[in-house]
């Protein structure tokens, strides 16, 4: 079976969710499947060698602007924009097609690619609601702003509700989202790749970490830092916590080596950081989609104290964790939690069974070969 992805970013290094998901895509089929990737250049890894790569090049971006105004797309659609999509996907099926499935990651790719994209089968992974996300920031807006996302909203609601009529399968990771692309949509979230758990002491008792100049995880860090941290320290004075992720700006970056911050960015190795954290901190008040922070914090054996926004889409870890909506009852609840080592172990023990139960990877790979080779019959 031949099967073409059409990533809308080069999916190395996995440091955002569509980055993250174009390579568990890569990881599910490329040992079943002969697998084109088209996307921006890039160098793919030594583990990616069979993977067949076509590089998108840099094209007009000042004509896709046209057709975002023309046809009445939504602005972020232009984040996918200025690559010669077209010409890398028609170079990658007369070099490797002509294909069984084609599989597109997110909706903002979908109005620069071919319509349909070729493939006797068509797979859309739009990963969450553009909509929704684009809702939340309409709600935060204020002034002239508030106009303009409102009306993005329209647009993008517009674009999104097409597309379930588009694709023969459209996925998502929230089943809570599901409903919203109508009923050829599935959920199957991303997953965490399940390690050696490890019992070495944490020298870090508190911790967060996502790519921090992403508005959703800078909102949380910037809370962290301005509102929960400093009562925490007053309540416990030899604590530690550490801020991770990519592209951390520098208001972020600056608070490293102070008041008992660290900050790392980008994140060289995510496992083994991890390991060091006792409580992960998740005080989260926007996004869509699936946390991967919280999967991965339950992995590595972390007790979680997250806000509802946080554990969106994992109904089966809110019962290992403390979910809280009032951020300003963090510094509380985390200084209580830290003071019972037996409630910790209990929740790490919850957690991690937790995940590798409902959420591991091979799971979640497992489920997108059959979307592909099940369906495809």
């Amino acid at each position: 079976m031949k099967v073409l992805i059409s990533s809308s970013r080069f999916p190395w290094p996995p440091y955002t969710g569509d980055r993250l998901r174009a390579q568990i895509w890569i990881e599910a089929l490329v040992e079943f499947a002969d697998v084109t990737l088209v996307s921006p250049p890039g160098q793919l890894p030594g583990d990616a060698r069979m993977v067949r790569h076509i590089a998108a090049r840099r094209g007009d971006f000042a004509g896709s602007l046209l057709k975002t105004v023309r046809e009445e797309l939504p602005l972020h659609a232009l984040v996918s924009a200025g690559y010669r999509w077209r010409e890398a996907i028609r170079r990658a099926e007369s070099e490797h097609g002509p294909f069984d499935v084609s599989i597109v990651l997110l909706s903002r790719l979908h109005p620069w690619i071919p319509a349909p994209p070729p493939g006797r089968r068509t797979i859309l992974d739009a990963i969450d609601s553009l909509t929704l996300s684009v809702e939340e920031r309409a709600r935060e807006a204020r002034g002239p702003m508030r106009a303009f996302w409102r009306r993005e909203v329209e647009k993008t609601r517009t674009l999104e509700n097409q597309l379930g009529s588009l694709y023969d399968r459209v996925i998502v990771v929230n089943e809570n989202e599901v409903s919203l692309f109508g009923p050829k949509a599935v959920a199957v979230p991303n997953g965490v790749v399940i390690e050696p758990p490890n019992s070495s002491e944490r020298d870090y008792e508190f911790g967060f970490w996502g790519r921090l100049a992403y508005f959703a995880n800078l909102d949380a860090a910037r809370l962290l830092v301005s509102d929960i941290w400093p009562t925490l320290r007053e309540l416990e004075p030899s604590s530690r916590m550490i801020l991770a992720g990519a592209d951390a700006p520098r208001e972020i970056a600056n608070r490293n080596g102070s008041e008992r911050i660290t900050v790392v960015s980008p994140m060289e190795n995510r496992s083994e950081l991890l390991r060091r954290i006792s409580i992960a901190l998740f005080p989260v008040r926007y996004g869509t989609g699936q946390s991967n922070k919280i999967l991965e914090a339950a992995e590595a054996g972390c007790a979680i104290i997250a806000t509802p926004a946080a554990m969106r889409g994992l109904d089966h870890l809110a019962e290992a964790a403390i979910v809280e909506p009032d951020i300003g009852k963090f510094a509380g609840i985390a200084s209580r939690l830290l003071r019972d080592p037996g409630r910790i172990d209990v929740m790490r023990g919850a957690g991690r069974e937790t995940v590798e139960r409902h959420y591991s990877r091979e799971a979640t790979a497992e489920r997108l070969r059959n979307l592909v080779f099940g369906e495809s019959q």
